[in-house]
């Protein structure tokens, strides 16, 4: 597994883009994906505004840890994309304590 493994959520969408980290020896030349709805995308710079939680990731506990950075960052005066946020897990689905969650949105440039 590679690491942060991001997901893309839409704000009222029930679907989702799951993304994994191509490892660096391999982002040349990655092999090509064997399923139509797999692809490679490269993501560009970009600058996101973090909130960091612990444990296990479920999707109401995604969209809230999303309220509260969106909340904060509004009552702060920041620019985001607010109409989607992405997650991301770094730690195996095996590791029981001590797990590191992001939830990210994009700053307006």
């Amino acid at each position: 597994m590679t690491i942060p493994v991001l997901k893309l959520v839409t704000h009222g969408s029930t679907s989702y883009t799951v993304s994994f980290f191509v490892p660096f020896l391999h982002q040349s030349s990655p092999l090509a994906p064997s399923e139509e709805e797999v692809i490679i995308e490269e993501k560009g710079e970009m600058t996101v505004f973090v909130r960091c939680f612990g444990g296990f990731v479920r999707g109401d506990k995604n969209s809230g840890e999303a309220r509260l950075l969106a909340e904060s960052l509004k009552r702060d005066g920041k620019s985001f994309q607010e109409d989607f946020y992405y997650t991301a897990g770094y730690d195996s689905p095996f590791k029981l304590l001590n797990r590191h969650n992001e939830v990210w949105y994009l700053k307006k440039n």
